[in-house]
């Protein structure tokens, strides 16, 4: 397996929550001269959350890491495609699918499953996908602690990177309705003043 003891040298640290340091689309155009040709096509290919047809293949099939995230974050899809069946009673077995390749459908990972149900229960959607990236978080970072300067290493910090990037736009999201909810406020007040005033 290649090391890049250099690039991974070189890329800043990550913390759940901070601004990223740089966007993941820099992140790639840094790693496309410093990787093997087949190692950035996996990287590239690595995206947060698999698509319908399952996790791209290029990333699973060069690297145990993004195979077993994968596994885990599908895991964590049907775990909440159960509950949302449940609590509108129909049956969850049409919206699973499986975690691995040629793995039951119904398979359950208790991670996942912690994962789904505290997202599922949070107070507010914006909440729930906010304790959605902290458990994807701590699965990479969990998947990645005893990696250093391999692709699988550079792999969870894209993934990272991608987390980091949807929390500075839900952020972002939650500011904007911030923002939407005190204008608001601050029109019905100047409209209430102004009827008050007219009724003197």
């Amino acid at each position: 397996m290649s090391r890049y003891y250099y690039f991974a040298a070189t890329l800043p640290s990550l913390q759940f929550g901070a601004p990223p340091p740089m966007s993941s689309g820099e992140y790639l155009a840094r790693a496309k001269a410093q990787l093997s040709e087949a190692d950035f096509a996996a990287l590239e290919a690595a995206v947060l959350a698999s698509g319908p047809e399952g996790a791209p293949v290029e990333a699973t099939g060069r690297d145990e890491l993004l195979a077993e995230y994968y596994a885990w974050e599908r895991s964590a899809r049907n775990e909440l495609a159960r509950l949302r069946a449940k609590r509108l009673a129909r049956q969850a077995e049409a919206y699973l699918r499986p975690a691995r390749p040629g793995a039951e459908a119904g398979a359950r990972d208790e991670s996942a499953f912690r994962a789904a149900q505290a997202a599922f229960q949070a107070e507010t959607p914006l909440e729930g996908e906010l304790s959605l990236e902290r458990a994807r978080w701590a699965r990479l970072e969990e998947l990645a602690s005893l990696k250093t300067f391999d692709l699988a290493r550079l792999a969870a910090y894209r993934l990272e990177l991608e987390v980091l990037e949807r929390l500075a736009l839900l952020k972002a999201e939650r500011g904007e309705a911030g923002y939407r909810d005190t204008y608001a406020a601050v029109l019905g007040q100047a409209q209430t003043s102004e009827e008050t005033g007219e009724s003197r």
